[in-house]
């Protein structure tokens, strides 16, 4: 009677070292943690000086004179002055046709100018005995130059050494957006960059 007593309380005691090393053998399953990567910052390329060219696709361009003034004539004769806290600053580009193909301009929305971390862009300003670069014909022929000029609404506190001007090509701004901080590219989209001072 003994022995009968015995040998269900062994099955349960080997039941139970069963369970416990099936638990034991079981690996169990890790999720690997995502990798960190460093965003890397990315700059505006170096500058080139006032005069200095660039060649895109053929397009010549050159941004040869930079001014600041505190309000201008328009072609009607009217005085325009700016928004307070303002002035304006003018951007004289040359544009040449250097290749066998006629090119379509790239309209204004193409250029900036960079004070700190604000990207301005150009504004509707028609100064008399001045060309405005949106009165431009949108098409330059091979071998043809054309050369008008670019206004910007800048900061009263802003100096042409605090400024650069932008040719972008294939975007209509140096960041995602506008006025975006340190200048993240939007899809490394081709930048051209000038100082505005000599």
């Amino acid at each position: 009677m003994k022995i009968l007593l015995n040998i269900p309380l062994a099955c349960l005691v080997g039941v139970l070292l069963l369970t416990a090393c099936a638990t034991i053998a079981t690996p169990i399953a890790t999720m690997p943690s995502p990798e960190v990567t460093a965003t890397e910052a990315k700059i505006l390329p170096t500058p080139a000086s006032p005069g200095d060219s660039i060649i895109y696709q053929n397009l010549q361009v050159t941004m040869t004179q930079t001014e600041i003034t505190q309000d201008f004539v328009t072609e009607f004769g009217a005085t325009r002055i700016p928004s307070s806290g303002m002035k304006f600053m003018w951007i004289h580009v040359q544009l040449q046709n250097m290749g066998p193909d006629q090119i379509n301009l790239p309209s204004a929305e193409h250029y900036s100018a960079l004070y700190a971390a604000t990207e301005l862009k150009p504004t509707y300003g028609h100064r008399k005995d001045y060309t405005d670069y949106t009165t431009l014909d949108p098409i330059l022929f091979p071998n043809k130059e054309v050369d008008a000029w670019l206004r910007f609404d800048i900061p009263a506190a802003a100096e042409l050494k605090d400024l650069q001007f932008v040719f972008l090509p294939e975007s209509s701004s140096v960041g995602v957006s506008f006025s975006s901080a340190n200048y993240p590219y939007a899809e490394d989209h081709p930048t051209y960059v000038w100082k505005c001072a000599q």
